[in-house]
């Protein structure tokens, strides 16, 4: 299978040599690897130069970018998006990468045997871990079985029927949705440890159940799946603050009547199947 990944990078020169070490060493190799840089002010530039003289598999693009600012869903899908329109246009599986990840050395070996075994499969990851304390977490924020938009793949066909990545907060669940539409299958390695450099959205952590808040809202929930999700992220988090933050974060889109990134008839479905797995984790929960 060839393999195309795309890694947006705004400011990560402290990282940067060793996530992009950890792709190039891999027993199954890449078939190119485009990287972004998205207006970084520090030295990512120059490191991404020098990585693409010495590796024939890597494609330095750089993207003018006058507003300058790390920010989650929209502008790191539009540098995703300017990096796919300049990439090789033959490829299998296509994989959406961050600058700050250290891949295990067989992670796409491991990825390419999972889709081959299923061609009903997708898309697919690994997990995050991250170092606490000079041991690894894996990260449970969110739940086992979702793929991090940090090192995910997508079988090209299903990508292509999705309609590639939307522009916007909540992208990186709007897919998983619309996998589950298109009746894709989904799967989380949980033997596949990623490291996470640093901690997921610790560059807008105060704002961050505001925009989980938020994307519900985009993602067409109604106030109910509100509320059950705002519980739970205080539930993992344990602290209320989270629980009031998304629980604003909703309130303040829908008066506003933001716009939603969903149809009417897709809001639906979303509503139905999130329904749909709450009702079998509570029959799940009654047979103990």
């Amino acid at each position: 299978m060839k393999i195309l990944i795309i890694i947006p990078v705004y400011n990560e020169e402290k990282k940067l040599r060793r996530s992009l070490n950890s792709y190039l060493n891999q027993t199954y190799p890449i078939n190119q690897i485009t990287i972004v840089n998205d207006g970084s002010s520090d030295n990512s530039s120059q490191i991404i130069k020098e990585y693409s003289k010495k590796y024939k598999s890597i494609n330095y693009i750089s993207k003018d970018n006058f507003k300058s600012y790390a920010k989650p869903g929209k502008k790191i899908i539009k540098a995703f998006n300017y990096g796919l329109e300049r990439s090789i246009k033959n490829y299998d599986l296509i994989g959406k990468f961050d600058a700050d990840i250290i891949l295990p050395n067989n992670y796409f070996k491991r990825m390419v045997e999972i889709f081959t075994k299923d061609i009903k499969l997708g898309m697919c990851s690994g997990i995050l871990a991250s170092k606490q304390n000079n041991k690894l977490e894996i990260k449970n924020e969110y739940s086992k079985n979702h793929v991090r938009g940090a090192i995910k793949l997508y079988r090209r066909s299903a990508f292509e029927k999705i309609g590639g990545l939307y522009e916007s907060m909540g992208w990186d669940t709007l897919d998983e949705l619309k996998m589950e539409y298109y009746k894709f299958k989904i799967y989380v390695d949980q033997k596949l440890i990623c490291i996470h450099s640093r901690e997921t959205g610790i560059r807008y952590k105060k704002e961050k159940f505001i925009k989980q808040g938020r994307v519900m809202y985009l993602l067409g929930y109604d106030f109910i799946l509100c509320f059950l999700g705002s519980i739970k992220f205080t539930i993992k988090n344990k602290s209320i603050f989270p629980f009031f933050s998304s629980i604003y974060g909703y309130s303040v889109s829908s008066i506003k009547g933001e716009k939603k990134i969903v149809s009417n008839n897709f809001s639906k479905f979303v509503r139905r199947y999130r329904y749909k797995n709450i009702f079998h984790k509570i029959k799940k929960w009654g047979k103990y």
